[in-house]
């Protein structure tokens, strides 16, 4: 199961990758004119945040609550902060020695924000009509 965790977070991380890469940094802003809509950069510091924060959780152990180093939130920050997270989650996965349930969980969790997030840019994207790479999954 960890490995199969594993293995459809990398799909998730190249996916993103890709997702950054394809847009222009005027549309990071944009918004849906609809109640609660989240801009693509609202998105993907979440993302961002949460990868970080489950990384911290797999190395201790614990949770030890959300934290996001982004700060200027410009096109080159996302793109650098999308892959140094997901890098530090599959690091932190590879030196766990004790692999307990609860990190086990911790991984879940994670897979299922990052698709989560995912079907909610895919929603974004098609309302401005803008391509998504062939890599996101769900699209």
């Amino acid at each position: 199961m960890r490995q199969k965790l594993l293995d459809a977070l990398k799909t998730r991380f190249q996916s993103y990758d890709d997702l950054i890469e394809s847009v222009e940094s005027d549309h990071l802003g944009r918004k849906v004119d609809v109640p609660r809509h989240k801009s693509l950069i609202e998105h993907l510091w979440c993302v961002v945040g949460a990868r970080e924060s489950y990384a911290r959780a797999l190395d201790t152990g614990s949770w030890e609550g959300f934290a996001c180093s982004m700060t200027k939130y410009t096109h080159a920050e996302i793109s650098e902060k999308l892959r140094s997270s997901a890098s530090a989650v599959l690091i932190a996965a590879e030196k766990v020695e004790d692999w307990t349930e609860e990190r086990q969980n911790f991984l879940l969790d994670l897979s299922e924000h990052e698709v989560m997030h995912e079907g909610g840019i895919i929603r974004h994207m098609y309302a401005f009509e803008t391509d998504m790479p062939g890599s996101v999954k769900w699209a």
